[in-house]
């Protein structure tokens, strides 16, 4: 494969963790607004806890796949001709892929929130 087609895939591969990461978020977001409804309630004790698991684990699941965003999008960006030094240039190639994935994230949250919603 040429240099431009893995590129192509390295970006197609960090989008789709995204919206997984995005997925899980809006996962997260409603199982803790459950867990929150339902606790202190003795009657939904084992829906809480089963709550409280699944909050948990969506949460969890959105670090790690942010975390997978950001280091193939990490990997994507170059400074060829630069006078740089290596720890600036990989500090600035790692400030640069965090926003990068967090603002792509958070579209696509905003966007399968709509989705999911349906027509008004």
């Amino acid at each position: 494969m040429t240099a431009k087609t893995t590129g192509i895939i390295r970006i197609l591969l960090a989008t789709a963790l995204m919206a997984l990461a995005a997925n899980c978020f809006l996962k997260y977001l409603w199982w803790t607004a459950c867990y929150s409804a339902w606790a202190g309630i003795p009657k939904l004790a084992a829906q809480w806890n089963a709550a409280g698991v699944r909050a948990s684990f969506n949460g969890w699941s959105v670090i790690v796949l942010e975390a997978a965003a950001i280091m193939i999008l990490f990997t994507l960006i170059r400074f060829p001709n630069s006078p740089l030094s290596g720890i600036f240039k990989t500090s600035l190639r790692l400030a640069i892929a965090l926003p990068i994935t967090v603002a792509g994230t958070a579209m696509l949250a905003l966007l399968l929130s709509w989705l999911k919603q349906g027509p008004a």
